[in-house]
C-alpha cells in the first residue's frame, strides 16, 4: 500500500535535519581543532549576563499581568555533543547557525527543558507575550532599557530591584573556548517573582476587555468594587503592544490615550448627582414636574428629547424617560453652591492619584460662579456645558451610591511583592472614604436607577442573570461629522446585585452615539460575565 504523502515528508524533513546536524557536529569538530591549536596556553574570563525575569505587576491574587509566559533558557558550551542533546529543542535555530560561528558560550530559547550538565546549564524565567498585555495602559512600557510610563515608571525603582538575572563566568581559552577543568562561577541577583500588587482581577480585566472589544469605536470600561474604591478592571481601547510602539505612535486613533483616565462630555448620567443634590436638600422622589417639551429659562428654550413632552412626571420616571426639563425644573430651584458641593464631594473635578505620574486627570466642574448664570446652571443639570469628567470618576460616583452614599476614593496598588508568595501592604495606599449622602438618600437613587433597568421595554443594559441598576447618555460633543451630524458620547453606569450592592460598572464609548444602543450592551456583557464567576 502506497504511503501517505504527508508521511513521506516528514521522513524527508527528518532526514535532512539529521544530515544538516550531522554537518553542524562535523564542522564544530574541525573548527575546534583549528581553534585551540591556534590559542595556546593563553587564558581570559568570559561573562554571560542572563535576564530571567523583569519585575512583575501583578493582579489582586497574584496573578501576573506581565511576564505572562514561561521562558526556558540554556546557557551553552557549545561541544558538538551538548548541541546534538538539544539541537530539536532550541526555539530559533537560524539564530543557532550564527552562534556557532564562535565558540564561547551562548544564550538561546529552548522549547522544552533539558537536563542540565557540565557545559548546559537550563536557567527558567518568565517574559511577555507578543502584543498588548492586559490592563496595557496602567501597566506602562519600558523603552531602551529605561521605565518610562504607567506602574512601570512609578514604580522603577522597586521594579529594578526585582529584576532577575543570572551571572555566569568562564575561564576561556584565547580564542573564547571554555577550557575544561578550569573555575567557572555562576551567581544569581534580584528579586525573583519580585513586584507590584495591584486591586486588578485578572478574570474581570479579561471579562472588561472582551467585552469593549466588541465597540467599533474607541471606549473604556471601568469595574469598582463598592464597598472599597478597589479598580477591579480599567480597560482602554484601542491598545497597544509595548513590543511595536511604533505602529501606535503611527495609528490615528490614538492608542497611547487612555480613555478611562481622559474627561468627555458627561450627559445625562450626571442626573444621578442632580437627584442626590435634591434628596439631600428637602426633595423626595415624589417632586413631580410637567414636562411640555421644552422649557423656558429666561428667554432661552430648553428642549426635552420627546417633543411633544412627557406629561407629569416623579424623579423615578424622569430618570426612565431621561427628561431633561424635570432636572433643569429641580436646578432652577437649589442654589449654585449646593449643586457644585455634592458634585464637588462625589468626585468631579478632582484628580485621581493611582501612583505616582499615574492617575485621572481632573476634568471640569463649573464654578459655583459659572452656576449662577441660568444657561450654565441649565445645561450642568443634564451633564452639559462646560461640565468634563473620566469614565473613572463617574464610576466612583456611582459606586457611593451603591456603598450606601460612603465615597471611596478609587484604588489601583495594594502594595509589593519580594517574592510573588507574599504581600506586603503599603499603609499609603489604603482607601480613603468620607459620606456624601445619607443612608436613605442613596437607597432612594438606587431603586430608581433599578427602576430605569426593569420598568423600560428598551433598556439594552438589564442583565439576564441579576438585577442591576443603571443609567445611560448620549452626551453631546459640538463637534460634526463630514455629514453636518453632531458626535454624541455613549455612556452606561450602573451597579449589581441590585439589591445587595457589590460592584460599580462604567461603560464609555468615544463617538458611539445613543448610550442605550451602543453602550449599554457592553455594561450588560461585563455583568453577565462576571455573574458566571460566581
Amino acid at each position: 500500500m502506497p504511503q501517505k504523502p504527508s508521511f513521506r515528508m516528514n521522513v524527508l524533513a527528518g532526514t535532512l535535519l539529521l544530515c544538516m546536524l550531522g554537518l553542524i557536529v562535523q564542522l564544530m569538530r574541525v573548527q575546534r581543532g583549528d581553534r585551540i591549536a591556534e590559542a595556546g596556553v593563553r587564558q581570559g574570563k568570559y561573562h554571560l549576563h542572563v535576564p530571567l525575569c523583569a519585575g512583575t505587576i501583578y493582579d489582586r491574587n497574584l496573578n501576573p499581568l506581565n511576564n505572562s509566559e514561561e521562558q526556558i533558557l540554556a546557557v551553552v558550551n557549545p561541544t558538538p555533543e551538548t548541541i546534538s542533546s538539544i539541537f530539536a529543542k532550541i526555539r530559533d535555530k537560524d539564530a543557532l547557525t550564527a552562534q556557532l560561528q564562535r565558540v564561547s558560550p551562548f544564550v538561546c530559547n529552548l522549547t522544552e527543558a533539558a537536563p542540565s550538565s557540565q557545559n548546559l546549564i537550563v536557567l527558567h524565567g518568565r517574559c511577555d507575550a507578543a502584543g498588548a498585555r492586559p490592563a496595557q495602559h496602567l501597566l506602562g512600557y519600558a523603552q531602551n532599557g529605561e521605565r518610562v510610563a504607567g506602574l512601570e515608571r512609578a514604580y522603577a525603582d522597586w521594579l529594578a530591584e526585582c529584576d532577575a538575572a543570572a551571572d555566569i563566568t568562564f575561564t576561556v581559552s584565547g580564542v573564547g573556548e571554555v577550557l575544561a577543568g578550569a573555575d567557572s562561577s555562576f551567581q544569581l541577583s534580584g528579586k525573583a517573582g519580585g513586584g507590584i500588587l495591584t486591586t486588578l482581577d485578572l478574570r474581570v480585566q479579561e471579562i472588561a476587555e472582551r467585552a469593549l472589544s466588541t465597540l467599533n469605536v474607541p471606549g473604556a470600561a471601568v469595574v469598582l468594587d463598592c464597598h472599597t474604591g478597589d479598580i477591579l478592571a480599567c480597560a482602554s481601547l484601542p491598545a497597544y503592544a509595548p513590543d511595536d510602539l511604533a505602529a501606535a505612535l503611527d495609528a490615528p486613533d490614538a492608542p497611547f490615550v487612555n480613555r478611562a483616565l481622559s474627561a468627555y462630555s458627561v450627559g445625562s448620567v450626571f442626573k444621578l448627582v442632580i437627584a442626590a443634590a435634591a434628596l439631600e436638600n428637602g426633595f423626595n422622589t415624589q417632586y413631580r414636574y410637567d414636562c411640555t417639551g421644552q422649557i423656558n429659562i429666561y428667554g432661552q428654550r430648553f428642549r426635552c428629547h420627546k417633543w411633544n413632552g412627557h406629561g407629569l412626571l416623579n424623579m423615578e420616571n424622569a430618570l426612565i424617560h431621561s427628561c431633561n426639563p424635570y432636572f433643569i425644573s429641580l436646578t432652577r430651584i437649589l442654589p449654585a453652591d449646593i449643586l457644585h458641593d455634592t458634585a464637588s464631594a462625589l468626585g468631579f473635578g478632582e484628580e485621581i492619584s493611582l501612583a505616582d505620574s499615574l492617575g485621572s486627570v481632573s476634568g471640569t466642574l463649573q464654578s459655583v460662579r459659572d452656576l449662577q448664570i441660568d444657561a450654565e446652571k441649565a445645561n450642568f443639570s443634564f451633564g452639559q456645558g462646560k461640565l468634563l469628567a473620566t469614565p473613572l470618576q463617574v464610576a466612583a460616583m456611582t459606586a457611593c451610591i451603591a456603598n450606601d452614599g460612603v465615597y471611596c476614593v478609587p484604588r489601583l496598588v495594594i502594595g509589593k511583592t519580594p517574592d510573588g508568595i507574599t504581600a506586603q501592604a503599603d499603609a499609603k495606599q489604603e482607601s480613603q472614604r468620607w459620606r456624601v449622602l445619607r443612608s436613605e438618600n442613596a437607597a432612594a437613587i438606587r431603586e430608581m436607577m433599578t427602576a430605569v433597568l426593569e420598568k423600560s421595554d428598551s433598556a439594552n443594559g438589564k442583565p439576564y442573570n441579576t438585577r442591576a441598576g443603571g443609567k445611560t447618555s448620549t452626551a453631546q460633543t459640538g463637534q460634526f461629522d463630514e455629514t453636518g451630524t453632531e458626535l454624541c458620547h455613549a455612556w452606561m453606569t450602573g451597579f449589581f446585585p441590585a439589591d445587595t450592592p457589590q460592584y460599580a460598572v462604567t461603560v464609555f464609548a468615544e463617538n458611539g452615539g445613543s448610550g442605550n444602543e451602543t453602550a449599554a450592551p457592553v455594561f450588560r456583557a461585563i455583568i453577565e460575565a462576571m455573574m458566571r464567576l460566581q
